[in-house]
């Protein structure tokens, strides 16, 4: 059975429980953000948050096939196994709609000549990248008995999302915030995990009492 934080989360996002008294953010050993809400502290993990947040983009980029890409400035090849490499072929269609563009080299090989935007700026080892795309789409498969773009929509956002450790701007941490309440399905991460916990005032006093 969830807490009644979550569930009360699960009901109404954008309820006065989960209103933010100010937009100042505070990050927590790079790992969590933290902030004042009226009822008392709430905590968000940083890559559970960004994964939902790519995830249901890809989603939506595969449904509409519309995903925008990103020139890259040097092209990179992926050499795959025979295996893999005929399975990113059938996936070629859907990993375009998520804002790659790539086309066939012959000989198990790839050309990556633009990644999604989504992605951002950051510097990316497309190759990297892309072998581990495909690695998570297997994985996905197998394990969770998923459709195929669920699970390429899945892969693709745990192998981009920011990751524990990473350190946050101030506005980094509040474009994430607004960006993981405009979800769905805000208070889970792609593995079923609660993102947003909170801690109310009631609890926080109780700790402090003799």
């Amino acid at each position: 059975q969830l807490p009644e934080q979550a569930s009360l989360a699960i009901e109404s996002k954008k309820d006065d429980e989960f209103e933010t008294l100010q937009k100042q953010f505070m990050q927590l050993h790079n790992r969590y953000i933290v902030s004042q809400i009226k009822s008392g502290v709430m905590i968000i993990d940083q890559q559970a948050a960004h994964e939902r947040i790519l995830y249901e983009r890809f989603l939506l980029h595969l449904e509409d096939r519309k995903g925008a890409s990103q020139q890259s400035l040097f092209p990179q090849t992926v050499t795959l196994s025979p295996n893999d490499y005929e399975l990113a072929k059938s996936l070629l269609d859907d990993i375009k709609s998520l804002g790659f563009e790539v086309r066939e080299f012959g000989k198990n090989t790839l050309v990556i000549e633009g990644i999604p935007v989504d992605l951002g700026s950051k510097s990316i080892n497309e190759t990297q990248l892309f072998e581990h795309l495909i690695e998570g789409f297997k994985n996905s498969q197998q394990e969770l008995k998923l459709d195929k773009r669920d699970a390429l929509a899945r892969s693709m956002a745990k192998n981009s999302a920011i990751k524990a450790g990473a350190k946050l701007e101030q506005q980094e941490m509040n474009a994430l915030i607004e960006e993981l309440f405009a979800c769905k399905t805000p208070n889970f991460g792609i593995n079923g995990k609660l993102v947003v916990q909170t801690i109310g005032l009631s609890e926080i006093a109780q700790k402090f009492e003799k």
